[in-house]
């Protein structure tokens, strides 16, 4: 275990093997692949931090204690290229994580030449296993998208919303019900943090890298806090991330759909049971296993420091409840989502609060594993898609405490730290691509190696991993 602080556990981590690992190559698995544990984990859990970077964590252990985190078994680095950008976007780091491969920047598990990526879930499924998602932003987002669909940009989340109402998740929990629903009487803007949240919609710099989220009000820069001592945050308030709830005057929800179609009504036609509140989700986890769509707000859930109902934790706890009954096992997906937010707007306090409520969660997950009595069958991988704003954490000259500092309101290209535990885990420690956690998840589920090839093409990744168009150009 990992029984020292942040880090001395990073200094563990410099002084073990460091690995070339796997990052891109069309015929061979390397890196990680090649010390594979003979163990199966029965479950999978992955848990990612969004924008989590090792300052986010060393700011978290300092706001709250010791981490949830420094109890896991291993620990290693992940680099986040894209396939043609040193500095990543979620959608492709998260393609790289639930299926194996390097793709564009701001497409959701799709090849360049338009053939999708497999991933883990979808993997999953063809075993019997349960599935899940647990996110905080709308569930169409870029992180949970890449777990299930398959389109050409991120920004098409109505589209994304299809092909989740269409899929067999068992647990779908999170924000965004308006990319499920129609219209009613009234223009919706059905735009949220992505407009595009990085490089523009079609992810390719077209974007000023906001959009027209009210959130927008908080912009990079404008969130630089002091924070005097662990316990001494300084809030300074942002507009929330939800100003309206999308439901009419008779009670009923409505969203952003133009086309009329609600997807929700087709779930439950499908089985699902949909919920729309903390309480609803309380009584839906204690009962007996079904299909279950929670949908809290109609955009993303509040903030954390905002009373964000159910709680990250909360949500992640019912999941758990109703997976782990499967009788072939499971896989879940849990995503610290808004991590990033606060790091896209240089807001210290927003980057931090939601740092710990993260690993708060970390600490809930492995609970209940230990008082279920299946930790041991369990592999928990916990990493970050990227690093987001650079940030840094210097000494104060006017009390000693911390005064961060932000270097961009973008994403980074410095690796990004890898906790896991559980069967296998040492499998994915030691410093790799993300394309090998992404490998070694699927390998795991299927029982055996797989052989991860590109469709060939001009834009497909060169053989030799030292190769520029392997680890993403300058």
């Amino acid at each position: 275990m990992l029984r020292s602080g942040l880090a001395i556990a990073c200094l563990v981590l410099l002084s073990g093997r460091a690995r070339g690992g796997d990052v891109g190559d069309p015929i061979a698995v390397r890196g990680a692949a090649a010390e594979r544990t003979a163990v199966k984990p029965r479950n999978i859990i992955l848990m990612i931090g969004d924008g989590m970077g090792l300052a986010h964590i060393s700011a978290a252990r300092f706001h709250k204690g010791r981490l949830a985190l420094e109890d896991m078994d291993h620990v290693g680095f992940s680099y986040t290229s894209s396939l043609e950008n040193f500095v990543t976007d979620s959608s492709a780091s998260a393609t790289a994580l639930a299926s194996g491969y390097l793709i564009l920047n701001g497409w959701v598990s799709l090849h360049p030449d338009g053939s999708p990526t497999k991933t883990v879930l979808e993997y999953a499924e063809e075993k019997g296993m349960w599935t899940g998602l647990v996110v905080t932003c709308r569930v169409t987002h870029a992180t949970p998208a890449c777990m299930i669909a398959h389109v050409k940009s991120r920004g098409e989340e109505q589209q994304i919303a299809e092909q989740i109402a269409a899929a067999d998740v068992e647990c779908i929990l999170g924000g965004g019900w308006d990319m499920f629903l129609p219209t009613r009487t009234m223009k919706i803007d059905g735009g949220e943090w992505w407009g595009g949240e990085e490089d523009g919609e079609d992810g390719r710099g077209s974007g000023s890298g906001y959009g027209s989220d009210p959130t927008t009000a908080f912009a990079p820069g404008r969130g630089h806090t002091f924070l005097a001592t662990g316990s001494d945050l300084l809030r300074r308030r942002t507009i929330p991330i939800i100003e309206k709830q999308l439901v009419g005057a008779d009670g009923k929800l409505y969203g952003s759909r133009k086309d009329k179609k609600n997807l929700i009504e087709g779930m439950e036609k499908r089985g699902y049971r949909f919920i729309r509140s903390a309480s609803e989700l309380m009584v839906a986890s204690s009962g007996p296993p079904q299909k279950l769509l929670g949908l809290f707000n109609s955009g993303a859930m509040p903030k954390a420091s905002e009373g964000r109902s159910p709680s990250l934790s909360a949500m992640s706890l019912a999941a758990l409840k109703l997976l782990s009954q499967s009788p072939n096992g499971f896989f879940l997906m849990i995503e610290g989502s808004q991590i990033d937010w606060g790091g896209h707007a240089n807001d210290f306090d927003y980057a931090v609060t939601e740092a710990a409520d993260f690993d708060d969660t970390v600490g809930v997950v492995r609970r209940f594993l230990a008082d279920a009595g299946i930790a041991d069958e369990t592999l928990i991988v916990v990493t970050a898609d990227h690093e987001t704003g650079g940030l840094t954490l210097n000494a104060s000259s006017r009390s000693g405490g911390l005064e961060p500092k932000w270097t961009t309101g973008y994403h980074t290209g410095i690796p990004v730290p890898v906790f896991t535990a559980g069967p296998g885990s040492r499998g994915v420690a030691g410093i790799q691509s993300h394309v090998n956690i992404g490998r070694y998840l699927i390998e795991s589920v299927v029982g055996q190696k797989i052989v991860f090839s590109y469709p060939r093409n001009d834009r497909s990744p060169a053989a030799s991993p030292g190769d520029a168009r392997a680890v993403g150009k300058k």
